[in-house]
């Protein structure tokens, strides 16, 4: 493969788990978000498919933020990289984002309006 890559990921989703420091790393933190997609089958019916993302959170400020006022239920826009887990001890998942970056999309914990054209 000549030249340069990627590795970066943009995600708007649900938080699903609290924010939880991760032991023995220092001022880090871990969390779940949900995202879901929408979409037709072949017979047209609606289906929705629900993706599980873990993620890694080791700036300290970012991470106190993240434990004093992020609740489940919450609207997360998240750009990070991925990285291999390397505590597959606290999460089963292969593959985790490193969160470079972190916004609240909604404080209410309702999240967003679904989708009115889904």
């Amino acid at each position: 493969m000549p030249g340069r890559t990627v590795n970066q990921v943009i995600l708007l989703g649900r938080l699903a788990e609290p924010p939880t420091p991760v032991p023995d790393v220092g001022e880090a933190c871990q969390m779940v978000l949900t995202t879901e997609e929408r979409g037709r089958d072949a017979a047209g019916e609606p289906i929705t498919r629900l993706e599980r993302h873990l993620l890694l959170i080791e700036e300290p400020g970012l991470t106190a933020f993240c434990l004093q006022h992020l609740q489940v239920g919450m609207t997360l826009y998240v750009e990070g990289s991925l990285r291999r887990n390397e505590n597959p001890a606290t999460d089963p998942s292969p593959v985790a984002v490193w969160v470079r970056r972190l916004m609240v999309a909604s404080w209410d914990p309702g999240g967003l309006p679904d989708d009115p054209l889904a």
